[in-house]
């Protein structure tokens, strides 16, 4: 009987999901004042105006007649910053029907329709179609009326019939594109500072853009859920009608269907702020503290949390060296914790050590503990429980079974290569939960979690095969060719038709396996190497932490090893002593000051050693070699104002010749923000050496960060002018060009800075 709880939780699961979901995407919209031109047909784009003469016939029919396009800023800000209407006019009735062609693409709902009229008294009424939903607050002077329907003749009929109720006691006006454009532009306007006024929408400091406030949308959620039904059922009849009259079926274009995919990206992207996240990873903690404290102690709870946080800090780590975006711990009640981050272009390598990342670091840890503090030892009982919590968990996790880390790393160096079997793999790492998770509920829904995305798994293998010859016969020259080909190739095998939702998962997904798929067999075969060598390390270390022999071993050697610190540590100690005794009798000499900091270098005192390099200093004040070793001291803790210092004396004493002061002093402003100061230095060095490509570089770097961007390119064009090799330069200019949005160009620099950084590698292995 607890078995149908089961599909109950998953469906309850689903639903918070997409509440919590909508939540996210409206607190993260940003709103703005809308914007209305009258534009000329040669500027909109000809897929478009293709596009646009299928509504053309169908609204001739109602009166209507094609007069403009409107080139508009909407109201909610989206990825897609030029947006075209196609503007009709009802002579009769003096109303307006504007077309949008919607970037979320569906081939059975790729148009948009709203109705207009304006009165004499500023009023205006509005019908529009499965979009009501979505207004927040009142709208000024405007009649909004939704019809919710699959059919535009409906919504016109609705739109007619309360014009008749209207004019009986308002007049219509008569209004040319350019007057309508404009009104429209002060009644939207309104709509937006009525918002502003009411406290539904907050100003985002530095900008015109407002923000939701959480409590309006907390408000919206449930109107706006059943809205989306209401309009999800248009499409659902959509679909069926399409059934029996295939021209209600429209053909997209690719161009489209680009541009829906980055509009969705542009959505995803940045979805959980960093505030939010925090709140986030707290509620987690606070619900899974709770999961467990009603059969675990207080203490094993704390070592499990622990040993969680220092598992998935390893794969933070790896991901934020790796430059993921968005990184945060979600902590999920009663199963265990899940790093979460993004990178659209990650490779194999990466995400092979960011899996490896979390549970590596651990089990090292873990078999450590066990062994110096086995069981039965007088070490306190705490650290024998996380010893072997961090080796169990994190044993367990790099075991091959899918979608543990361990498996991961085997679909990933393996499978991503044979989709098919990959599939398969899957299906075995669901059985394999599913037994383990018989008697606890939140693994066996996890496995049923999992199991819900097999059969799009086979899809994505089904297509992937196929996807990938053609590839290799035609291979993409960047990400947007890469784009076009793929949903060209979807049109080709049927799958044009489907739902966008999944048509983006789906394109997601390849573009992915496509970063997989081409990753060298001699770099799949080393790291599975390393995987195999790391698994069966942790077993063979398990083994021995268990052995009592081998920890009577290793312990013996840990304390000699452990012996021979101590000593240097006393010799070191000693000498410290002795030149300290000796500095009594002539505090004035400076080799003893030198000894005494070498010794406390030694231990790592370099607060000793900077007190020590002080009086060096006062004594030999014109030694540039000690103010060196000075100013390397005070950078080393920290102490930047005091480092610039010295090296001001040393170019004051020596001011030929010192390129190297001028770097020093150079990282060391850029550490204080002085990026001013330190495009000075570099400027110095090139005086002195007009080749030095290093300075050159280093200034550009610094020159993006006062996004001074043409300096930065001028700087690696003139190095790249220079030395043709030098990939640093290229890496540079590719940085650059991103910041400028030149994506194309950034990537191609990327590229051949990759190119020559592998060359490079070859020509000196070490």
């Amino acid at each position: 009987m607890q078995y149908l709880i089961y599909p109950i939780a998953i469906y309850v699961l689903l639903i918070v999901i997409r509440y919590f979901i909508l939540f996210l995407l409206l607190c993260k919209s940003q709103i703005q004042y809308p914007k209305y031109q009258i534009t000329k047909a040669d500027t909109v784009p000809i897929y478009l105006k293709d596009l646009f003469q299928i509504p053309i016939k169908e609204l001739e029919q109602f009166g209507f007649l094609p007069c403009s396009y409107l080139q508009y800023q909407p109201i909610s800000k989206a990825y897609q910053q030029i947006n075209w209407e196609l503007l009709l006019y009802n002579k009769a009735l003096k109303s307006y029907a504007t077309v949008v062609i919607r970037r979320l693409v569906e081939s059975v709902n790729l148009f948009d329709i709203e109705f207009y009229t304006f009165f004499k008294d500023k009023t205006l009424l509005l019908t529009v179609n499965g979009k009501q939903h979505g207004l927040i607050g009142e709208f000024p002077n405007t009649i909004v009326q939704d019809v919710y329907t699959s059919e535009v003749s409906v919504q016109w009929q609705t739109h007619q019939d309360h014009l008749k109720q209207l004019t009986t006691s308002k007049t219509p006006c008569g209004l040319s594109p350019e007057s309508f454009a404009q009104a429209l532009q002060i009644q939207m306007s309104g709509y937006v500072s009525n918002l502003a006024k009411t406290g539904k929408i907050s100003p985002i400091k530095g900008t015109e853009l407002f923000q939701i406030h959480w409590l309006t949308v907390l408000r919206s959620l449930n109107p706006m859920t059943q809205g989306n039904k209401k309009a999800a059922n248009i499409i659902k009849q959509r679909r069926q009608q399409a059934k029996t009259d295939s021209s209600i079926l429209q053909e997209i274009p690719i161009e489209l269907e680009v541009e829906g995919f980055k509009q969705m990206q542009y959505t995803q992207t940045g979805l959980v702020g960093k505030k939010f996240r925090t709140w986030l990873f707290l509620g987690s903690l606070g619900l899974f503290i709770a999961s467990y404290t009603s059969f675990l102690t207080p203490q094993s709870v704390v070592i499990f949390i622990a040993v969680l946080f220092f598992h998935e800090g390893g794969h933070l780590l790896a991901m934020k060296l790796f430059g993921y975006r968005d990184t945060s711990v979600l902590f999920v009640p009663f199963l265990g914790a899940l790093a979460t981050a993004h990178k659209d272009d990650a490779t194999l390598t990466q995400k092979f050590w960011i899996s490896l990342a979390g549970p590596l670091p651990g089990l090292i840890l873990g078999i450590g503990l066990a062994v110096l503090a086995p069981l039965g030892s007088d070490y306190p009982d705490w650290v024998q429980k996380t010893s072997w919590t961090l080796i169990f968990l994190n044993l367990f996790n790099l075991l091959p079974i899918y979608p543990l880390d361990g498996g991961q790393i085997a679909d990933l160096l393996v499978f991503s290569r044979f989709p098919y079997i990959g599939v398969l793999f899957k299906v075995f790492g669901v059985i394999i939960l599913g037994f383990i998770g018989k008697d606890r509920p939140m693994l066996l829904l996890f496995a049923m979690l999992i199991a819900m995305g097999i059969p799009n798994s086979f899809r994505s293998a089904k297509i992937n095969h196929k996807l990938q010859k053609e590839l290799r016969r035609n291979p993409p020259i960047d990400r947007d060719n890469l784009l076009h080909f793929i949903f060209k190739y979807l049109k080709q095998l049927g799958y044009g038709n489907l739902p966008f939702s999944k048509r983006y998962a789906l394109v997601k997904g390849l573009i992915q396996q496509q970063h997989e798929y081409h990753s060298k067999w001699k770099t799949r075969v080393f790291l599975l190497v390393i995987y195999c060598v790391t698994l069966l390390g942790g077993m063979v270390g398990t083994l021995q932490a268990i052995t009592p022999s081998w920890v009577s071993l290793l312990t013996n050697y840990s304390k000699s090893s452990q012996q021979r610190l101590e000593q240097i540590r006393k010799n070191r100690q000693q000498q410290i002593e002795l030149t300290t005794t000796a500095l009594r009798t002539n505090p004035n000499d400076v080799n003893l000051y030198v000894k005494r900091s070498r010794a406390r270098l030694g231990l790592h005192d370099y607060k000793g050693a900077l007190a020590d390099y002080d009086q060096i200093v006062r004594l030999k004040p014109d030694d540039i070699e000690s103010r060196m070793t000075r100013a390397n001291f005070r950078n080393r803790l920290k102490d930047y104002k005091g480092a610039i210092q010295d090296y001001n004396e040393i170019l004051r004493l020596n001011p030929k010749n010192v390129s190297s002061v001028y770097y020093q002093r150079a990282q060391v402003l850029n550490h204080l923000e002085d990026y001013k100061g330190a495009i000075a230095d570099y400027n110095e060095i090139i005086k002195l050496n007009p080749k030095d490509n290093y300075a050159y570089i280093s200034r550009g770097y610094t020159r993006q960060k006062l996004q001074d961007y043409k300096g930065a390119i001028a700087d690696a064009n003139y190095v790249i002018q220079l030395n043709p090799k030098e990939a640093e330069a290229y890496m540079l200019r590719s940085e650059v060009r991103r910041h400028l949005g030149d994506n194309q160009g950034a990537i191609a620099d990327e590229q051949t800075g990759n190119t020559l950084f592998k060359a490079m590698d070859e020509e000196d292995p070490s």
